[in-house]
């Protein structure tokens, strides 16, 4: 998912990937949020997407690689959607069903990230509808069998030009949205990671309850954490609650315990990066990270290394020549980026791996944009950009709407317990996010407001 970085490059000597820096007495510790120590939890259960996931867990069978984030699939024989239904395709939503016009569905299909139109089905695209894929302005052919997209033009970045899907066309570049709080969220837990090693903590991220994070190790090695995080029924009322919080109307009571186990640290490999100037993307069996030159999938199994994407050519426009944010949307299969020129989010086209600008967001109270991850609503595939200054309270949300582009839909504000910057966030664990403080430290953040967007139950 998504994060951070500062001004300043250093160029490390690196060592190379793959192995742990873990000892045995390390992998044991277990630390609850604040001072207390609980005993190690080894069961690997959560309260959100699931068990931990990462080195060493997990089936790493082929199918279950394959199957994960395909979006069409058969959903089997329909209950009841035919009954009195003459022959022909209907649409649920965004499900397909093919009636045989006796009561029988032939064919169930989920469209996304396609439309799903009455009597025709699975479609990508509507007449006069346009898109923006990278740099490309794209529209709707509809001379073919079926609807499909194709490249009307291609915006210059380098001239601080960008897609506009409402207009179909390029045009300057001009921030969206504004300053006005319409929410607020909370902060819940902070980790104090200092007794393991690791400093200049940036760039947290998440799959299940697994925390993977980039850090110093000893002051010198570029590293990656990982830690696991369950949460504990600390109010002793049966159940597990992690948006419970003092400020918060909805869910009010004292915050629930998080247990963090302490699970490995490795050694990773990216020439011309620090912590603070470099992305990373969990799945169950890589990490995926960005910057400076380039984005960069790490398997988890055996240390290999390859690549995802270039940089942007025009990348040496920017006052920082580096990519340093990373988000991706699985569904709509988009990369998105970033760095601290600018308040700007890049996109990738896969196709003709070419970058371009998706929106520019205002000020946000802050020194420098310095965090940004993307949320996917699994229902509709709408993507949601969150994107956040260094030294700001502000998070702002930005959703891609097919008829209008990329608009403002929320900015919550919330209050720090720490007073750390965000150096970098990514979303996932105990459905919250996950913040580098650039210090010893990682914090959680969610609940309030931004519950209906990130909370399955919410």
């Amino acid at each position: 998912m998504s994060r951070t970085r500062r001004n300043a490059i250093a160029i490390l000597a690196l060592v190379g990937c793959g192995q742990s820096t873990a000892t045995p007495e390390q992998t044991g510790t277990t630390t609850l949020t604040g001072t207390a120590t609980l005993p190690v939890d080894t069961s690997g259960d959560g309260t959100s997407a699931g068990p931990g996931t990462g080195p060493g867990t997990g089936d790493g069978s082929a199918d279950s690689v394959a199957d994960e984030g395909h979006t069409k699939f058969d959903l089997g024989p329909s209950s009841g959607e035919c009954l009195d239904q003459p022959a022909g395709i209907y649409c649920k939503d965004t499900t397909a069903i093919e009636c045989d016009g006796t009561g029988n569905a032939i064919d169930v299909m989920n469209c996304l990230p396609d439309l799903c139109i009455d009597g025709e089905g699975c479609v990508a695209c509507l007449p006069g509808e346009y898109a923006c894929k990278g740099p490309h302005v794209m529209s709707c052919n509809t001379n073919g069998p079926a609807p499909t997209w194709q490249i009307d033009s291609t915006c210059d970045p380098a001239s601080q030009q960008v897609c506009d899907a409402a207009l179909g066309m390029c045009v300057p570049l001009a921030p969206i949205g504004d300053i006005t709080p319409t929410g607020e969220y909370y902060q819940y837990s902070s980790l104090d990671v200092t007794s393991q090693g690791f400093s200049q903590v940036s760039d947290v991220d998440s799959y299940g309850n697994r925390i993977y994070f980039v850090a110093m190790m000893n002051f010198s090695q570029l590293t990656v954490g990982v830690y696991d995080v369950t949460l504990d029924d600390s109010d002793n009322d049966g159940v597990l609650e992690p948006n419970q919080h003092p400020d918060y109307p909805d869910a009010q009571g004292p915050i629930e315990e998080r247990i963090f186990t302490f699970v490995e640290s490795f050694p990773l490999t990216n020439p011309g990066a620090f912590p603070n100037i470099m992305e990373t993307y969990a799945t169950a069996t890589s990490l995926v990270y960005s910057g400076p030159n380039n984005v960069s999938e790490y398997d988890l199994a055996t240390g290999t290394v390859s690549q995802v994407a270039p940089m942007p050519t025009w990348i040496g426009s920017t006052l920082y020549p580096w990519i340093a944010f990373l988000g991706y949307d699985e569904i709509n299969d988009v990369w998105y980026s970033g760095n601290e020129a600018a308040r700007r989010v890049f996109q990738y086209d896969a196709d003709t791996q070419t970058w371009g600008y998706a929106f520019e967001f205002p000020v946000l109270a802050g020194d420098h944009m310095d965090g940004m991850e993307v949320v996917v609503d699994q229902t509709t595939a709408t993507p949601y950009v969150y994107v956040s200054d260094m030294t700001s309270n502000f998070i702002g949300q930005y959703r891609f709407d097919r008829e209008q582009g990329w608009i403002q839909e929320n900015l919550f504000s919330y209050v720090e317990n720490t007073g750390a910057p965000v150096e970098g966030f990514g979303f996932g664990a105990l459905n919250h996010f996950w913040v580098g403080s650039l210090g010893q430290t990682f914090y959680e953040l969610g609940g309030g407001d931004l519950t209906q967007y990130i909370d399955p139950a919410g």
